[in-house]
């Protein structure tokens, strides 16, 4: 019976890994180079203040992606991880053919059944989804910057540094669930 849960155990650890790396290449394969290959050359210009935004805004973009990718591969994997595992504990109590043993049929069954709960719960709590969202959407307008940049040629770059921080800031308050701002340089609020 030991043998029995081992092996449920590792196979669940098995297709829950599995399914997170492949979540995650896919987010990454799916994100294109262009504004990464345009923003380095302008990184080798001669223009330091250009070079200096490019970087900020390249980087900024790059992180965001990449934690956007993260997120969604936790996001998704967990809510694919607990509809298996919940398909999986029906299979298990109705298919009378695979575990023949009531007792360790309903053993298991619950054991996939707290798992999927658990999967839930976490990604919920964890707000996994709000952190993948508020992410994808400050790539996103870390791109279209890029791009405004790349438009003008670099002219006037240090601009474009209000709105790389406003993304930035946005990205924050999405992440925390707040629309609470203040101006630049504003104290913050204290509350007693």
């Amino acid at each position: 019976m030991k043998r029995t849960y081992t092996l449920v155990g590792a196979l669940l650890a098995i297709v829950a890994f599995g399914g997170a790396v492949y979540l995650y290449q896919m987010d990454n394969q799916l994100r294109g180079g262009a504004l990464d290959d345009a923003m380095e050359a302008m990184l080798k210009r001669t223009d330091v203040d250009a070079a200096i935004v490019a970087r900020a805004i390249l980087e900024n973009h790059r992180d965001t992606r990449q934690i956007a990718a993260l997120w969604s591969s936790l996001y998704w994997g967990f809510a694919w991880g607990a509809a298996v595992l919940s398909a999986l504990a029906g299979l298990v109590l109705k298919v009378e053919s695979f575990i023949p043993e009531e007792k360790l049929k309903r053993d298991i069954a619950a054991l996939l059944t707290v798992s999927a709960a658990l999967l839930v719960t976490v990604s919920t709590s964890g707000d996994f989804q709000r952190k993948w969202q508020a992410n994808r959407t400050a790539a996103a307008e870390l791109e279209r910057t890029g791009y405004a940049f790349l438009e003008r040629n670099g002219e006037d770059p240090r601009a474009f540094l209000r709105e790389v921080g406003n993304s930035l800031q946005k990205r924050h308050l999405a992440i925390l669930g707040t629309t609470e701002s203040r101006p630049p340089g504003a104290p913050a609020s204290s509350t007693k």
